[in-house]
């Protein structure tokens, strides 16, 4: 008998949160909360101690008790465990941490785990400038019993990434975009499928229009004119591109000012509108990271690459992996000593995930000090700037005896 695994995504945001359970017979996420209609519910991230007998209630419940006044509320418990902030409640304080463990103890009540002990794979997603909080959290579940082993934090992005690749292939035969508004930030990101290689990769690349939309004032416009500025947005960016599936999602959408520029983008392109993008993206993350398919996802930090020095070792010529595509490009860093024989030349490979052929890099080091061959020795370092600047770094760092220069060559890849 195969073992049940339990794999589930939690959008966790500033105002609501969402819960999704991979379900392994339909292989699709399912809503945890639904409404007497089957709607999905989103739960207000919000805990209220009753007056009472101070008891902690949390969700719709929370907000309902504290309006009629017999709880004191405490929200924005996200925001506040970024920062650290406490509250005090009558009388007494309590910490960001505290607050936000009472809130996940009852999301995990939800799943029907109340000690988090049975979940296989839990996945959560935080919104744009909150993962400062990964750390934290990923505490707080391992002493509600989650292990850590078992919790993967991802970004918004890189649930969406996951998302796509398992609709229907004809969703994602081109390239897809995804447009995601909030109450502080406007993001493009678009997303790129190299079909040529295996394992398939999928690429991310973001533009930023939170200070259009915001510093801009569009936002404070209304709903006509917001939609007018959003179809042309749209269509501009998308001018000439093999963009055919459109993701529109996020809190600054909810009101519905977006659904006039949605119809006339529908004319040729397909929309997809909605607010639970995020937990199905990071339910199917959940269950993907068992192994269930093997993809290649270069996030917004990933490189996109594999680099390969060229050395001589066990008696032949092979290629040394330095750096793999998909690692986090702001820790990438690293350092190995070579012998230089008979050349002034280091040959690299670079082999980008979204390429079908490697490219040949050669790095020429000139004015090197004389000395016998194969007493040059040198310093190799690889980091990068930024994700798509690999940069390498050679230092002459002598040998033995022989004297050095402690001359430095760099270049990009």
């Amino acid at each position: 008998m195969l073992e049940e695994v339990f794999c589930y995504g939690l959008d966790l945001g500033h105002e609501s949160a969402l819960i999704s359970r991979y379900n392994t017979k339909t292989r699709e996420p399912e809503p945890v909360c639904c409404g007497k209609d089957g709607q999905e519910l989103s739960m207000p991230v919000v805990l209220g101690l009753r007056i009472a007998d101070k008891e902690w209630l949390y969700g719709q419940e929370a907000v309902r008790i504290v309006a009629k006044g017999e709880a004191l509320g405490a929200d924005g418990l996200l925001k506040r465990l970024c920062c650290g902030d406490g509250i005090v409640l009558g009388g007494e304080k309590y910490t960001a941490e505290f607050l936000m463990e009472e809130y996940l103890r009852r999301i995990l009540s939800l799943m029907g785990h109340a000690d988090g002990g049975r979940i296989t794979v839990l996945v959560v997603t935080l919104p744009e400038g909150a993962q400062t909080a990964f750390g934290a959290l990923a505490e707080i579940f391992a002493r509600l019993g989650v292990k850590k082993e078992r919790v993967l934090l991802l970004s918004h992005t890189e649930c969406f990434m996951r998302y796509i690749v398992n609709m229907k292939p004809e969703i994602w035969a081109n390239d897809a975009a995804l447009f995601e508004c909030d109450d502080a930030h406007f993001y493009y990101d678009r997303l790129y499928f190299s079909r040529k290689r295996e394992p398939q990769s999928v690429l991310s690349e973001r533009r930023d229009f939170t200070e259009e939309y915001f510093s801009g004032g569009i936002c404070r416009e209304d709903a006509k004119r917001r939609s007018y500025w959003f179809y042309n947005m749209v269509q501009q960016q998308l001018s000439g591109q093999s963009v055919t599936s459109i993701f529109v999602t996020g809190s600054g959408f909810a009101d519905g000012w977006v659904m006039d520029a949605l119809q006339r983008l529908c004319d040729d392109r397909r929309v997809f509108y909605g607010q639970n993008l995020f937990a199905r993206g990071a339910c199917y993350a959940a269950y993907m990271y068992l192994g269930k398919r093997a993809c290649i996802f270069l996030g917004e930090n990933m490189t996109c690459e594999d680099i390969m020095v060229k050395a001589y070792h066990d008696a032949k010529e092979q290629y040394f992996l330095i750096s793999e595509a998909g690692s986090d490009y702001r820790t990438v860093k690293r350092t190995l000593r070579l012998i230089l024989d008979g050349t002034n030349e280091i040959e690299f490979l670079v082999d980008h995930a979204m390429r079908r052929e490697p490219l040949h890099e050669v790095m020429i080091l000139d004015h090197l000090m004389q000395r016998e061959n194969k007493t040059i020795r040198l310093e190799l370092k690889l980091f990068y700037v930024d994700r798509n600047t690999p940069i390498v770094q050679l230092r002459d760092i002598g040998f033995g005896r022989e004297a050095t220069t402690h001359r430095i060559w760099e270049q990009i890849l």
